[in-house]
This record gives structure tokens, sequence and C-alpha cells, in this order.
């Protein structure tokens, strides 16, 4: 019983996450800088955001379909043999200094991971499917939300004894961010380039052209990427090609967006000769 209503407890606070909040404001953002481009270059890619804004209706979807497994059954189990309890509010701030280092560390190490192992791209690659870069391109997001693993990077820190509400919240908070540095509109910042992520830094890493290939994988903050090799900043002789190295059959298909990257995995994991073979091609490199 105990269990049952920590369950529901925990479901009720995480059904609005942080990023619902802010629903409003991404709307606005997107209408303003479809006004800016169509006063600037006289035309908008209306297609292209269309099947961004189809793609965004579709992991509202299939995230609603998954929520109770993921942070109740998963994330409260795992809460539940934590190995303290870390006291977080304003009035413990240290806390909550670390909790948004520790959650945007585990946000570069799940992104990076998400490059780095086929079946992880499977879903991330939906994210970068756009060949435009359009604050609409954010809401290209995976209809796999099980399957992505993203939610098990951050376990660890539910684990050492934080609050899975403040720990989902937080990469709420992080991710809503990041909707905003999805732009052109945005010139490069100057010397805040080096410490958080910006439209400049996340053009680099939506990037398909071999100079800007899997960089720059931060969340809010780069000094992950400064620290561990990954950082390119944008150049202004190199133009960015946006999009995927190896195109949808289908790019303006939302179901071919979301599942063929997946298809494909799958299919060359069974094609393979041995075990070794299959987990390497599931395991292993795009």
């Amino acid at each position: 019983m105990e269990f049952y209503l920590n369950f529901n407890q925990l479901l009720c606070r995480t059904t609005n996450p942080v990023i619902l909040i802010f629903v409003p404001l991404f709307l606005v953002t997107t209408l303003v800088e479809a006004v800016l481009i169509l006063h600037r270059q006289k035309t908008y890619p209306w297609k292209n955001a269309g099947v961004s804004i189809g793609m965004a209706i579709g992991h509202l979807i299939t995230q609603a379909a998954t929520h109770g497994v993921v942070f109740g059954v998963i994330a409260l189990s795992v809460y539940a043999y934590r190995l303290t309890t870390i006291p977080v509010s304003f009035r413990h701030w240290p806390n909550l200094v670390l909790l948004f280092l520790l959650v945007d560390f585990g946000f570069y190490v799940e992104h990076r991971c998400s490059h780095r192992i086929r079946f992880l791209w499977a879903s991330h690659s939906v994210h970068h499917s756009s060949e435009k870069m359009l604050v609409t391109t954010a809401y290209r997001l995976s209809w796999t939300p099980i399957l992505s693993g993203v939610f098990l990077f951050y376990l660890p820190i539910v684990w050492i004894g934080y609050d899975p509400v403040w720990v989902y919240g937080t990469v709420s908070a992080n991710l809503t961010y990041q909707f905003f540095i999805h732009t052109e509109l945005v010139p490069r910042v100057g010397w805040l380039e080096w410490i958080i992520n910006t439209p400049s830094a996340h053009r680099v890493h939506h990037g398909s052209n071999a100079e800007y290939l899997d960089k720059n994988y931060g969340g809010v903050l780069l000094i992950w990427d400064h620290l561990f090799g990954s950082h390119q900043a944008e150049q202004p002789g190199i133009a960015i090609r946006y999009g995927l190295l190896h195109p949808r059959s289908a790019p303006d298909n939302p179901f071919f967006i979301a599942y063929e990257e997946l298809w494909l995995t799958l299919k060359a994991a069974f094609g393979a000769g041995s075990v070794r073979e299959r987990l390497t091609r599931v395991l292993g490199p795009p």
C-alpha cells in the first residue's frame, strides 16, 4: 500500500514537468522566429516546421503512454534503495547547484552515447533529421522513449539520494533551455561560447559535415566538451550542412523519421552471422 501511495504521489508530481509551463513561450518564440525569417528571406520552410510539429505531437503521445513506467515504477524503485536522502530546496542551495551539475553532466554522457551507440542513435537521430535549423527543430523528438534509454542516465543521481521529481524536473529545465538555442538568427556571443551552450555551438552540433560531426554534446554548459575533447567552434568559412549523413527514405513522413533507423538497426542485427556481430551492429557506432 505504501508503494502504491508513493507511486501515485510521484506520478501526480511529475505529470506537469517544467517544460509544459513554457509551452506558451515556445509558441511565441516559434512565431517570432517565423516572422523574422519571413521579413529577412521573404520565405519560410513551412513544410519542415509542420513535420517537426507533427513529430512533437507523436512524442507527447508516446511519452504519456510510458510516463508511469519510467517515473512511477523505475525511478521510484531506485529511490527506495537510495544511499541517503539529500534535501533539496532553495535553503539547501549547494545541493541544488550540485544537482544542476550532475544533471548537466548526465545529459552530456547520455547525449554522447546517443551519438556513438547505434541502438540509442535510432531514437536520437529523429532530432537530427531536420535539414533546417529552426526553433521548431527542437520539437523533433523520438517516439520511442523507453528504447531511447534517456531516463537511465539520471537514475544514478536518484540512487545517491536526490528525489526523482527534482532530478527529472531539472532534466526538463535543462531541455527547456536548449529549445531556445535551435536557431540561426543569433550570432556568436563572444566569451560565453566557452562556458555555455549557445545557438552557435548548437548549430555546430547539428552539422553533418566532417568538420562539425559529433561535436558539442553539452546541455547548458560546454565545460564537459572542453574537458573531454568534443568541443568545436563554428567556423566563419565553413557552412554548416544540417540533417543526417544518410537521410530518411521519406524525409517528410513522420513515421519514417520516427522508426526507419530503428528498423534498419534491428534488420542489421538479425542479419548478422554471429552473436558478437549482432552486438556490434546494435551497440557499435551508427
